[in-house]
């Protein structure tokens, strides 16, 4: 757990406060936090994306898996197919094309120093897509990713650039618009920018959360974080208990909110929270700016476990050591507050959407008094592990290096074996949690040496979600008898072999296609997935749409590229282990 240094709170602990830190007590902090210097910008220079009132389906902000939310998710009438266009003058500076993320994608950098995004579209401009289509050819890729230069592609404030659709990791139709400074690359809260949403509701909140954050701490007599249901009140809302919370030790609160807009059902992100303790404020946060170098860092600002198996906007309001995330200010000891004077504390939220609407919401803790030790709570750990340092545990079947900065605080690592994925050909290893969440890659080594050579170079470390109940591959290479990858997750763990041939299969492919402009097929894989796919017509790579989420490949005839009469059509797919599929066929067009 968190290794904990009081700051400035010592009056909530009947400590004196020392000299050199009476700043936390100067005149207006325990107020409203208008002392946060939020920057200007221009708020008449861009129009409109689309040319239908702005309803929002999501927010800035907004807590995503594994993300904030960096943009704002417009609705397009539950339908594709409306005008997209360009929100100023500028150039086309980058293209890409995707079957996850945004799809097919648009940027658009602005004399003025900042780049419009435009995500999940159905088709680009024909200026556009003449130019994507030609560099797809020539890499033979569907995918790709490509950097006009600022006289390939220029555009007129107003011009029509794309379609909108419902391409990429989408889950319905939308338009995903952002708004980053051009130099920075840096993602800014597009309502800075004057687009008009109405919104006259104010924020929800439904429950408020107290979090344990030492061994040592105790809420309600237990070491879990717990959850109090809120009700309205005089003057905003409390929570539903008539009994204050007990709490004694070093606690994080944090609160379950969301934002809805008129004339809108989706529940949206919340733009500023602020956290004060008996008149104190001792946190802030606001969504003016994301960095994507630290956009991960939102499975610290969350409780991880909770959102992973709920997905609730659930934000804390204390930072861990390792979150490197700048979106807070006001901070009093990150946000923790220790409780130990035996006394009565009154706390007060204060959340704010974009259009400043207010919900407060007030309710009191009682400090308390030493929890008994747990007998046999705590596992004994292999090794422990500093969130600062790069740390190293090698056993004769396992191995794993965590470089400094990945984790977001101290973790004694701990190891059980059991055989929770079905057909591995090692064990199941559970390393700590799958509810520790990291911010960068590791690297995990499972001993394999003992499985037949014959299938080393289908071997894969296979990940076993619990909420999803869903094996993921994580890849891997065969070295000196270890297989080794580089997850994300910490969890469970095994080693499965991959011997299974992707999947093809017609939609609607037949010999006789004269009356027809397209055709689709089908392509899935079992275990390692679907790592590339090779169409060709005549002996020459054409290009195919590949739709992720449906798993659907299409092509479209080109007349410029593919003369009437007959052809012979050929799709190769190979999945992330080698074994490979192929599909032949002649048909006429």
């Amino acid at each position: 757990m968190l290794s904990l240094v009081l700051l400035c709170f010592g009056f909530l602990v009947g400590m004196s406060t020392p000299e050199s830190e009476s700043y936390a007590f100067e005149e207006g902090i325990g107020e409203r936090s208008d002392t946060v210097l939020v920057p200007t910008y221009p708020t008449d220079y861009f129009q409109s994306p689309l040319d239908v009132p702005l309803y929002l389906s999501g927010s800035f902000g907004e807590l995503r898996t594994n993300h904030f939310h960096a943009g704002l998710d417009i609705k397009t009438k539950q339908q594709e197919g409306l005008k997209v266009y360009s929100v100023a003058d500028g150039y086309i500076s980058r293209i890409k094309v995707s079957h996850v993320g945004y799809g097919y994608a648009l940027y658009v950098d602005h004399p003025n120093g900042y780049t419009t995004v435009y995500g999940h579209l159905q088709k680009y401009g024909d200026k556009i897509l003449e130019f994507v289509k030609a560099e797809q050819y020539k890499q033979r890729k569907f995918g790709v990713d490509v950097f006009p230069s600022p006289t390939d592609l220029p555009v007129l404030k107003g011009e029509v650039i794309a379609l909108s659709g419902n391409s990429g990791a989408s889950g319905g139709p939308h338009l995903h618009f952002e708004v980053r400074e051009t130099k920075s690359e840096k993602v800014l809260n597009p309502l800075l920018f004057g687009f008009e949403i109405k919104d006259k509701i104010r924020p929800s909140v439904s429950r408020v959360w107290i979090v344990p954050l030492s061994d040592s701490t105790r809420v309600n007599t237990g070491t879990v974080p717990l959850s109090f249901e809120t009700i309205a009140a005089a003057g905003g809302m409390s929570l539903k208990t008539t009994t204050p919370p007990t709490v004694y030790g070093d606690v994080g609160f944090a609160i379950h909110t969301s934002d809805l807009l008129d004339g809108n059902s989706n529940r949206c992100g919340i733009y500023r929270i602020e956290l004060f303790v008996d008149g104190l404020q001792v946190y802030g946060q606001r969504m003016d700016r994301l960095d994507f170098t630290t956009n991960r860092a939102m499975n610290a600002h969350t409780i991880y476990e909770r959102f992973k198996k709920d997905r609730s906007q659930l934000h804390g309001s204390y930072r861990l050591p390792g979150n490197p995330l700048d979106i807070y200010d006001n901070l009093v000891n990150d946000g923790i507050v220790t409780f130990n004077d035996g006394k009565l504390h009154e706390l007060e939220y204060r959340v704010l959407d974009y259009e400043e609407n207010l919900t407060v919401v007030k309710f009191k803790v009682q400090s308390g008094k030493p929890g008994k030790a747990i007998a046999g709570g705590t596992k004994p750990s292999l090794a422990f592990f500093d969130w600062e340092k790069d740390n190293v545990y090698e056993a004769e079947d396992i191995r794993i290096t965590i470089p400094a900065f990945s984790l977001y605080e101290n973790v004694n690592l701990t190891i059980d074996r059991s055989k929770k994925i079905t057909g591995a050909l090692t064990p199941t290893y559970l390393i700590v949690s799958p509810y520790e969440p990291l911010h960068s890659p590791y690297t995990l080594a499972i001993r394999a040496d003992h499985i037949k050579p014959t299938l080393h170079n289908k071997l894969i470390i296979a990940r076993y979600d619990p909420e999803k109940d869903r094996i993921y591959s994580e890849g891997g290479n065969m070295e000196n008898g270890f297989v080794i990858a580089q997850p994300l997750y910490l969890g469970y763990f095994g080693v499965l072999a991959d011997t299974v041939d992707p999947s093809i299969s017609s939609i609607d492919f037949s010999a006789q296609m004269k009356a027809k402009s397209s055709f689709s097929f089908k392509i899935s894989d079992w275990l390692s997935g679907v790592s590339e796919f090779i169409p060709t017509i005549d002996g020459e790579w054409v290009l195919m749409e590949y739709d992720g989420k449906n798993s659907r490949l299409t092509c479209y005839y080109d007349s410029k590229r593919m003369t009437r009469g007959e052809h012979q059509f050929m799709l190769r797919v190979i999945d992330g282990v080698g074994n490979e599929k192929a599909y032949k066929s002649k048909f006429v067009w």
